[in-house]
């Protein structure tokens, strides 16, 4: 084994700097001869070599030893073959290069049809160009360091075992907010989310990596790192069972219980989230889970099972310094398609289903929560004020349980989609003090509908919460949120503006994200730009 991975070593830097010295001498060395494929000046007009042929199989190194062409002039550090063998495995295109930059195709074989759509935009643009001097990807220097690609190119490289994959996404929002009351008038443009994702594999194709980094103008920390987690393919990887049939996820990342917070805010039909959701959330936080899918079944059931620090925790200090109490929590969450294909993660109808696709999905999340976490005793809200639960209980008050369910359900057809999501919240257990047992319930019902097709979406939603939280369990009260919009798809999720006007009869939530306060009674406006790539 050591000596597998020294010889890897050897034969990687070796490459590398040769084909640093190669560029490098062809940079000092304007006339070059053009019948070097790798060397063509662009001024000659001689098209370049769509490639050099290299190795399938990474296991297979020794095959790279002639893989390359003699002009490249490396010279390989392996005593156990030698340069002009022919190699053993069957090889595929990886790289061409032209006089100005590093062209580098897919290491899977680009086929014509792939070749020819992806160039189609460039060719059309500049007619100058032939379609050997068009390539799906190019890397080079050009005033920087340069990574440039055609879109929506299948490069096959999911499985790879070692991978890294680039996306961000960001969200401009204009919010205007007319309070009926005392509340304060807000108008205001914020940066709601400034998203980076760095995702991928490492070490093993089973074993994979996602990074997020949020940046946003109403925090006092200016970036801050969202997500990280690693996840690993237990089933595909020890019994060669169907990827995705069992997995262990670790790190912090979304807890498993609601339809709202598993679509991420790129994906919502309406600027954010309803207050019912917000209202009942669990969110993320660091946590030890595993997840699957029951693929043998005529009618699939994904499912999410988590242990974690705790409701509404995210990535709070943990340790004797944090302000976490000792109990963990623990989530889970299923859902299935009971028709047509799903698609896309996002509620809207955007491809426009021929056939009625359905999702219906559950979840339920439960823990102790003490006084002694202060993160977590302040986190639970009450209706309809808003206030947290922890300013309102007897100071005797040492600790209490939650727990809290879901059920939800979904439907798309042809430009039309409705969604609904159910939550009951109990709150019994209280110790140190007498309390009677306390009971929330709430829902959001959200239905859009393509008046033209694929790009201007009509929007509704409506928003309840109702119990007697508030009131310690005396009599029941309730807030509501209504709200209608439009969104116009420029590319999809990729590029939509979303403009909706919201009503608020008591707002149950404390949200910066959301900008709703504690009771707040008016209309709420908000236009917003999303970009995302």
């Amino acid at each position: 084994m050591n000596k597998q991975l020294g010889r890897r070593w050897r034969i990687a830097l070796a490459s590398l700097m040769s084909l640093l010295s190669a560029v490098a001498a062809h940079a000092d060395q304007p006339g070059m001869d053009p019948s070097q494929p790798w060397a063509t000046e662009s001024r000659t007009n001689e098209p370049a070599t769509r490639g050099t042929e290299f190795p399938r199989q990474w296991s297979d190194l020794t095959a790279l030893e002639s893989g390359l062409p003699e002009s490249l002039g490396l010279n390989w550090l392996d005593s156990g073959s030698s340069i002009g063998e022919t190699p053993r495995t069957a090889p595929v295109q990886l790289a061409s290069y032209d006089s100005d930059s590093l062209d580098l195709l897919a290491t899977e074989t680009l086929n014509d049809a792939t070749f020819g759509a992806s160039s189609a935009n460039d060719l059309q643009s500049n007619p100058s160009l032939s379609s050997s001097q068009v390539v799906p990807i190019r890397v080079g220097y050009d005033g920087g360091f340069v990574i440039a690609s055609q879109d929506d190119l299948d490069l096959g490289t999911e499985h790879y075992p070692y991978r890294l994959k680039l996306n961000g996404w960001g969200q401009l929002r204009q919010t205007v907010f007319a309070g009926n009351d005392s509340q304060d008038d807000l108008n205001q443009i914020q940066l709601k989310r400034a998203r980076i994702i760095l995702s991928g594999n490492a070490i093993s194709s089973d074993l994979s990596y996602y990074v997020q980094l949020d940046g946003r103008s109403n925090a006092s920390d200016s970036i801050r790192i969202l997500d990280y987690y690693f996840q690993f393919d237990l089933a595909h990887r020890l019994w060669d069972c169907d990827r995705g049939t069992l997995g262990i996820r670790t790190g912090l990342y979304k807890m498993p219980f609601s339809l709202a917070r598993q679509l991420s805010g790129k994906h919502l039909q309406f600027s954010d989230r309803s207050m019912s959701s917000t209202y009942f959330d669990v969110n993320r936080s660091l946590a030890l889970g595993f997840y699957g899918a029951t693929n043998s079944l005529p009618l699939p059931i994904h499912w999410e099972l988590a242990l974690f620090n705790g409701l509404v925790t995210g990535g709070a200090e943990t340790g004797s310094s944090g302000q976490l109490d000792n109990n963990n929590a623990f989530s889970g969450r299923l859902h299935f398609h009971p028709t047509g294909q799903w698609g896309p993660g996002q509620l809207a109808d955007l491809t426009g289903h021929r056939q009625l696709a359905t999702r219906v999905g559950a979840g339920f999340a439960t823990t102790t929560i003490d006084r002694s976490g202060t993160t977590e005793f302040s986190s639970i809200r009450t209706v309809d004020s808003g206030h947290q639960l922890s300013n309102l209980l007897p100071f005797a008050v040492k600790s209490y349980d939650v727990s809290i369910f879901s059920l939800d359900t979904s439907m798309k057809y042809r430009g039309f989609s409705a969604t609904g999501e159910y939550y009951f919240r109990n709150i019994t257990g209280f110790q140190g003090d007498y309390v009677p047992n306390l009971f929330d319930h709430g829902f959001w019902l959200q239905s859009g509908m393509f008046v033209v097709p694929h790009k201007m979406e009509l929007m509704a939603r409506w928003s309840r919460v109702n119990g007697n939280s508030g009131t310690l369990g005396v009599t029941d009260q309730s807030s509501d949120e209504f709200a209608g919009g439009w969104a116009w798809y420029f590319d999809q999720d990729h590029a939509k503006v979303t403009m909706d006007a919201t009503y608020l009869n008591g707002a149950t939530v404390n949200s910066a994200v959301l900008d709703i306060n504690p009771g707040d009674k008016g209309w709420l406006v908000r236009t917003q730009l999303q970009i995302s790539f």
